[in-house]
């Protein structure tokens, strides 16, 4: 990026205000209350909304600063350090949990430019150096107001945020392809599903070659192999797929289905690539694909049904015994044959989608990569963390 840029740090941004971290203690989710965004709710520069928690009113308002306004910038302190989102109309009045700071920036313009500079490789590794804590790494309110920003002119400021609003647009684009897709296969499994009158009467584990518990570690990075896969990447991930192919050739194989339970639901994903799945992480090997997309669309229906089947003070264990004598009423071959080739297609859709975006994604990060180069000043002296460690990782 040509151009001179101002160097400065995020608290003495003029028209920013570092407001603080949210609710400490956010008590008993209550349904009828106000949405809680979480660490886990902003993911990839966006405000997810497929599992909100929403507190108590009386919890919300008190904490009235942070309180949500349009053009907020939201920063992950806990986790995934760094990694922010910029509210908009629909999040008013919403609050945030203790692992978000709200960054309230008087500009859209400026709030979008920080979103975007906290993305880049270097100010992640800045974030990371700041961090506190060894189990869950946290970042400090203290440290987050030092972090140091580039403003270049404002034309090439503009420029780069129209480049990146054109990916981004497009992925959204692709994600609403691929949810449709998934949704349109669930629909089509309801219709076919709707009279199981005369199916025979089978177990999971008597439909599938084998179903088994995932392992209690993870190997090391120097180790490779399969793709380690562990409950979080199941419940996190929102399409029910697991694939690290990079060619268009579709469909990819279908391979493990990969089943995890979690507040009264049971979260299933299909493996198109051979994974290793660690401790919690149930593992189905069906005999075929046809019998494959049947019974990921089977667990699909039934989540809430086999949840029943956890264990454990929070419903977080399922046993592949228990969870293989659980029945299923098993259709005729010709209807899992229809099915499959319905199936096969909408997912091979929702597959390029998510491919795509795999590929504008890589696209993403080299446009963060050319911030580094920003101005005359090497961003890397610019980034090194100052000496002074001595904070409480929530300092207000």
């Amino acid at each position: 990026m040509s151009g001179h840029a101002q160097w400065t740090t995020l608290t003495d941004l003029p028209g920013v205000e570092v407001v603080g971290y949210g609710i400490n203690r956010p008590g008993r989710p209550d349904p009828e209350g106000i949405p809680m965004l979480r660490a886990g709710d902003i993911t990839d520069g966006r405000i997810r909304q497929a599992e909100l928690v929403c507190v108590g009113r009386e919890v919300a308002e008190s904490h009235p600063k942070t309180r949500l306004r349009p053009g907020d910038l939201l920063v992950v302190l806990v986790g995934r350090i760094g990694e922010a989102a910029v509210t908009g109309p629909e999040h008013e009045g919403w609050n945030v949990a203790r692992s978000v700071a709200l960054v309230r920036c008087h500009d859209l313009g400026l709030a979008q430019w920080l979103r975007i500079w906290l993305a880049m490789p270097a100010a992640r590794a800045w974030c990371e150096a700041q961090a506190v804590g060894t189990v869950q790494r946290t970042l400090g309110l203290r440290s987050l107001r030092q972090l140091p920003v580039a403003l270049p002119p404002l034309a090439e400021r503009e420029r780069t945020m129209r480049v990146v609003r054109v990916i981004e647009s497009r992925i959204d684009v692709n994600d609403q392809i691929a949810h449709t897709a998934v949704a349109l296969a669930d629909a089509h499994f309801g219709v076919l599903t709707a009279d199981r009158g005369g199916w025979a009467e089978k177990t999971f584990g008597g439909v599938v070659r084998e179903v088994r518990t995932g392992t209690a570690a993870r190997p090391s990075a120097h180790q490779g192999g399969d793709a380690w896969i562990a409950p979080a990447d199941v419940l996190r991930n929102p399409f029910p797929h697991f694939d690290t192919v990079s060619t268009p050739d579709l469909p990819g194989g279908v391979g493990r289905l990969l089943v995890v339970p979690k507040a009264g639901q049971v979260h299933v994903a299909v493996a198109h690539t051979p994974v290793t799945t660690s401790r919690g992480v149930l593992a189905l090997d069906p005999a075929g694909e046809d019998d494959a997309w049947w019974l990921l669309h089977e667990i699909r229906a039934r989540g809430r049904e086999l949840a029943h089947l956890a264990q454990g003070t929070a419903g977080r264990e399922l046993s592949a015994r228990t969870f293989g004598q659980a029945a299923v009423a098993w259709p005729p071959q010709e209807t899992l044959a229809r099915f499959a080739r319905i199936a096969r297609a909408l997912h091979a859709r929702a597959l390029t989608a998510q491919r795509e975006n795999r590929t504008l994604r890589t696209l993403l990060a080299e446009v963060a990569r050319t911030l580094e180069a920003v101005g005359e000043t090497p961003l890397g002296p610019q980034m090194d963390p100052p000496e002074s460690r001595e904070e409480e990782p929530y300092l207000r």
